[in-house]
């Protein structure tokens, strides 16, 4: 077991109401608004890898969706004690006995530097039509195969939750490669050349034009 001895800047993504996504019963939240300690509800020990011994928490904001979902909120916390890093969930992660609760970060910051972007267009596919979706589709000529975690998974329960009928589920399946494109395109954006963007970008366009 390894044990970082530095004082790390940590984060934590919680689910919307402020809790912590495996249990739902830890309280960032509320812990924020008293200021007081936030501790392991029972366990006195880490066993690395047992994330019910101990806090989960992440150096990386945008390595805190591992288990979780968006949308999110996304707190700032400062260790107290012992911060176990070596852990199998990612190297990112650190697992804690105890913390304290400093600022709560916006949200979009879970999804990468881009990522006020990237909440844009997954906000985008909670309104879109039958009809913009059907452009879409007929636009999309293109695949991007890579997984890309939390964002494909945060814009898929988006548009899975305004699904109405065997109809608009044709034309969702049909415009998905479109809003993956638009969703991976816009996070990445830094890494690829305006030319790719542009190609990427296009077939949303062409359903639901210009997003910001």
């Amino acid at each position: 077991m390894t044990q970082d001895n530095k004082a790390p800047v940590l984060y934590k993504a919680t689910r919307l109401d402020g809790k912590d996504f495996r249990t739902g019963t830890v309280d960032y939240a509320a812990a924020l608004a008293s200021g007081e300690l936030l501790s392991h509800p029972t366990s006195k020990k880490i066993i690395p890898n047992r994330p019910s011994t101990y806090l989960s928490v992440s150096v990386e904001p945008a390595e805190t969706l591992i288990g979780g979902s968006w949308p999110a909120r996304l707190f700032r916390v400062e260790a107290v004690g012992d911060v176990v890093d070596d852990l199998e969930a990612s190297e990112h992660k650190r697992a804690v006995l105890a913390l304290r609760v400093v600022e709560e970060l916006p949200g979009w910051m879970v999804l990468g530097p881009n990522g006020a972007d990237v909440a844009a267009v997954i906000e985008r596919t909670r309104t879109l039509t039958y009809g913009e979706a059907q452009q879409m589709g007929a636009a999309w000529s293109a695949a991007w195969d890579a997984a890309w975690g939390a964002v494909r998974g945060a814009v898929r329960g988006a548009v899975r939750g305004a699904v109405r009928g065997a109809a608009w589920g044709a034309a969702w399946d049909a415009a998905w490669g479109a809003v993956r494109g638009a969703a991976l395109s816009t996070l990445a954006r830094d890494l690829i050349t305006p030319e790719q963007y542009e190609l990427l970008m296009a077939p949303w366009r062409a359903g639901v034009g210009e997003w910001k």
